[in-house]
């Protein structure tokens, strides 16, 4: 026993609260407190005294338990293996049996003794080769998992079987960028009107990278006729929006001038400010973003924060439809804060608290 023991009691206690699934070796490792020393039923009572009920099975079980426990996962599966009874049930077998046959036999389970490949090392070679033919795209692990070979043994690199086969080489980077290609030229076959931005979410890639020409060569490759329809609606959709925003922008602007001294679309080094507001020989910058559901971006955020520098100054703020849940950002010296539409008085109130 520890002479702080309740002391360390209350230590551990507040742990298991702040982490419920935690073990006996993360108390010792991130605590230092031996559990034992304090508790005669382990984890368990530790668990009880801090009121949480734990979400797995945590008493110790003995020797003939977990002895119980592998026969009847045997009676269950068959077939299981060594490795997967570790990878299910966390007992190493070689603990409690000799053997996996062992194991098998107290279960009065016929042990499935694998039948002998019979196959002479020509076919096992042929056998790669098609199959490296048939899919450029695989791996050697999938390669083992199809054919139970083991290309290591016959050949010393997978670029042999590739030379071998008369195929061109594909690294992990080309094997990788073939099966995004595959996934994107389905994608569109299942989905024949999909824009690129549906693409690039969906399989979570950028089609641009992928095709010289874009969606456009996307498309034709899959053998699917261009949705051009849909690209005109798209333009016609943009200028809307394009005119929507700039509406917003001046009722904004309108607004703002009953606080203090407006000037709209100021050129700085690095583009073009929507909106800057001097009040009480302070100043600030106006970013007006009229997404209906896209939330406001990082790249947005950094693009406002050139302006600050740009302009010497060293607060901005971005007025959108919606703000996120992390609506301020510090960024250096400069402080970067995100409105919804109808807050704009917060704007001036934070703005005059502002060191100038």
């Amino acid at each position: 026993m520890y002479k702080d023991s309740k002391e360390k009691r209350k230590i551990v206690k507040e742990f298991l609260i702040k982490n419920p699934n935690a073990t006996t070796r993360d108390i010792r490792k991130k605590l230092n407190i031996k559990l034992e020393r304090l508790y005669t039923n382990g984890l368990k009572e530790a668990f009880i005294e801090a009121g949480i009920n734990p979400k797995r099975n945590i008493e110790r079980k003995n020797k003939d338990e977990q002895k119980k426990i592998i026969i009847q996962y045997i009676k269950n599966n068959p077939f299981t293996t060594t490795q997967e009874i570790r990878k299910k049930l966390k007992i190493n077998v070689c603990n409690f049996f000799n053997s996996i046959p062992e194991a098998y036999k107290e279960a009065n389970i016929k042990y499935p003794r694998r039948e002998i490949d019979k196959r002479t090392k020509e076919e096992k070679i042929l056998t790669l080769k098609k199959l490296v033919k048939e899919n450029p795209t695989i791996t050697i692990t999938e390669i083992e998992e199809k054919t139970h070979i083991k290309p290591y043994s016959f050949f010393k690199s997978i670029k042999d079987i590739y030379n071998l086969s008369n195929i061109n080489y594909l690294g992990k980077g080309s094997k990788r960028k073939v099966k995004k290609r595959i996934e994107v030229l389905n994608f569109i076959k299942n989905n024949p009107i999909a824009t690129q931005r549906e693409i690039n979410q969906r399989c979570k890639t950028h089609i641009q990278g992928l095709f010289a020409g874009g969606i456009f060569e996307a498309y034709k490759e899959a053998k699917i006729d261009f949705p051009f329809e849909r690209l005109k609606l798209h333009g016609a959709t943009l200028k809307e929006i394009k005119l929507r925003a700039k509406s917003l922008e001046e009722k904004i602007a309108e607004k703002l001038t009953g606080y203090g001294n407006v000037t709209r679309l100021v050129k700085t080094k690095r583009g073009f400010a929507d909106i800057i507001l001097e009040r009480k020989n302070k100043k600030t910058i106006i970013e007006v973003k009229d997404y209906q559901s896209k939330e406001i971006s990082l790249s947005e955020i950094k693009q406002l924060n050139k302006y600050l520098e740009d302009c010497d100054c060293h607060l901005g703020f971005l007025i959108c439809n919606q703000k996120p849940k992390k609506d301020s950002f510090l960024m250096g010296k400069n402080k970067i804060i995100i409105l919804d539409y109808n807050n704009l008085n917060d704007l001036v109130k934070i703005m005059d608290v502002a060191v100038g």
